[in-house]
């Protein structure tokens, strides 16, 4: 193949893949906000997030976990920036995991996003609840966190095959050659 063709490709699959991505985190944002107030809302920015980490490079990975806490924090109405941090830092940390030292697998990124939630959530408990000593902080943490834990928990694996998907799909173009056997080798 070209090489210029090759790289216009290459510009053109990553330009839509990070539409789609946006589109995703953006629909996400808008079910987390809009959803009936019965229901437990899984937080579906986080595993969103954490499956572009896996497959994107770091620096990419932590302004997509940057944007995500933001919005996190924006839907969830808290202190702004707060969510932010924590899921840089998250996001940052899985793409250099699944970058250097993991494969990318559906039981890797679960792990993964278990302790991207559990931290969210407890670092979430602790500054809102447990640190002003709130009546009914133990009920909240069971009756409503952990609920809520367990669903965005839950939510990665769908979210998981739509990011591969889409990595496969919009990805790098990865080119193969077949050695043909020749005759005219001379050997010694």
């Amino acid at each position: 193949m070209n090489i210029d063709l090759k790289r216009k490709k290459e510009k053109r699959n990553a330009v839509v893949r990070w539409l789609i991505y946006a589109l995703l985190l953006v629909f996400s944002y808008i079910y987390m906000t809009t959803a009936p107030l019965k229901l437990r809302t899984p937080l579906f920015v986080i595993p969103v997030a954490m499956c572009i980490s896996m497959f994107e490079e770091p620096f990419d990975s932590a302004v997509t976990g940057c944007v995500a806490g933001l919005l996190l924090d924006t839907a969830q109405g808290t202190l702004i920036g707060l969510s932010g941090i924590i899921l840089l830092w998250c996001c940052l940390a899985s793409s250099l995991l699944f970058h250097f030292f993991m494969r990318r697998h559906i039981v890797n990124i679960i792990m993964l996003n278990a302790a991207a939630v559990i931290v969210q959530g407890l670092i979430y408990y602790f500054f809102y609840y447990a640190i002003w000593e709130y009546d009914h902080g133990g009920r909240i943490l069971l009756h409503e966190l952990l609920p809520v834990m367990l669903y965005t928990e839950i939510a990665v694996i769908p979210l998981f095959f739509a990011v591969k998907f889409l990595n496969k799909r919009f990805g790098l173009i990865i080119e193969s050659y077949i050695e043909e056997k020749s005759d005219d080798i001379v050997r010694e």
